[in-house]
């Protein structure tokens, strides 16, 4: 989830990017502005899906940037010392409001709120292309791969795997690109097809279509026809080895 932080005060502002990453709960601030003018063209830009608004900050306030903006399609957490601010703040429709100082539980909790919120339209969504694929054929069909800065289209045949990288995933293509999604691991692992795709280690999804050898020493790789050596773990290495099985079969 792509969050942008409107905070005035550099030292505050900072601080509130450390505790987001710290929090590890799947957020990427992805921009920060300290005035109107900024804070407009950053949401502009970078399309999130959070924003963090400090109220008062230069060339006015953070509600003159919500006023501004054509479309409202993020969710709003205003941290102000200003408490007084609350009900205006409600009026904009604010996902929550945090006082200042505000401890860094409370941080957590809004977070918590937020992944939930989040998480749920996520659900949705994977369940319905799911559902889409499997009515429609998942063999040749494309898939969604969405970044931070695009959402482009692949052949499901032309993954050749997908790598775990905290709450994103680095995805390896046949013509040797290397694309970075902003979707989980369990996201793709619901998504694309259980014929070809298996989770072979807690990291690591591969496409079946594309192994080349099996090497057992230091605890077991496989062995991808684009070189790459991918760990096996043993908890896999029986559903590893029947679906291989079954694909020489074929």
């Amino acid at each position: 989830m792509k969050v942008v932080i409107i905070e005035d005060q550099i030292q505050l502002r900072k601080s509130l990017i450390h505790q987001i990453v710290e929090a590890d709960l799947g957020f990427q601030v992805v921009g920060e502005a300290d005035s109107v003018s900024k804070g407009i063209g950053v949401i502009i830009q970078k399309q999130p899906d959070i924003v963090f608004f400090d109220i008062e900050i230069i060339e006015g306030s953070s509600f003159q940037i919500l006023d501004a903006l054509p479309k409202i399609n993020f969710k709003t957490v205003f941290a102000t010392a200003h408490g007084h601010f609350a009900i205006k703040a409600i009026k904009y429709s604010a996902f929550d409001f945090l006082l200042k100082p505000f401890r860094n539980e409370e941080l957590i909790e809004t977070l918590q709120k937020l992944k939930k919120e989040f998480g749920q339209k996520e659900n949705y969504d994977e369940k319905f292309q799911l559902l889409f694929n499997e009515l429609k054929g998942k063999e040749n069909k494309k898939i969604a791969i969405s970044s931070l800065d695009e959402i482009k289209y692949v052949l499901v045949n032309d993954i050749i795997r997908i790598e775990a990288d905290r709450s994103y995933c680095e995805i390896f293509l046949a013509d040797g690109t290397k694309m970075t999604s902003s979707k989980s691991m369990k996201h793709y692992e619901l998504l694309l097809p259980s014929t070809n795709f298996i989770k072979v280690h807690r990291s690591h999804i591969i496409n079946m279509n594309y192994v080349d050898a099996i090497i057992k020493s230091n605890g077991g790789f496989v062995k991808l026809k684009n070189q790459d050596e991918i760990p096996l773990s043993r908890r896999k290495k029986e559903e590893f080895l029947t679906i291989l099985e079954q694909k020489i079969m074929e």
